[in-house]
């Protein structure tokens, strides 16, 4: 494995500082959520559309629909373009403001 793919994960004291500083100088738009490659959004969507469906449609599955719960949602995108097209309700969790912000919009 080259030392491009590795990722040497180290906690420190300030790692929820640390990310709030870096999310906050993120533009909060579907571009800024994906890091410059907002062209993955399509496939990002249609590839959780087809997952979820899989899983509806296995017999040994119950897959409850009533609620889910987007945790670290951003600006809503999956909400929006994804969970709310499931569920029936979607509670979102984000600790940047700006971003739910733009979710409410």
């Amino acid at each position: 494995m080259s030392n491009l793919q590795k990722i040497d994960f180290q906690p420190t004291d300030t790692w929820y500082e640390d990310a709030d500083k870096y999310w906050d100088g993120v533009a909060s738009s579907v571009d800024g959520m994906l890091g410059g490659l907002e062209e993955v959004h399509g496939p990002d969507v249609r590839d959780s559309l087809t997952f979820i469906q899989k899983l509806r449609s296995d017999p040994s599955l119950k897959v409850d629909l009533a609620y889910a719960c987007d945790c670290g949602a951003g600006i809503g995108r999956v909400t929006k373009y994804f969970l709310t097209t499931q569920f029936d309700k979607v509670d979102l969790v984000e600790q940047n403001s700006k971003f739910l912000d733009t979710a409410a919009t």
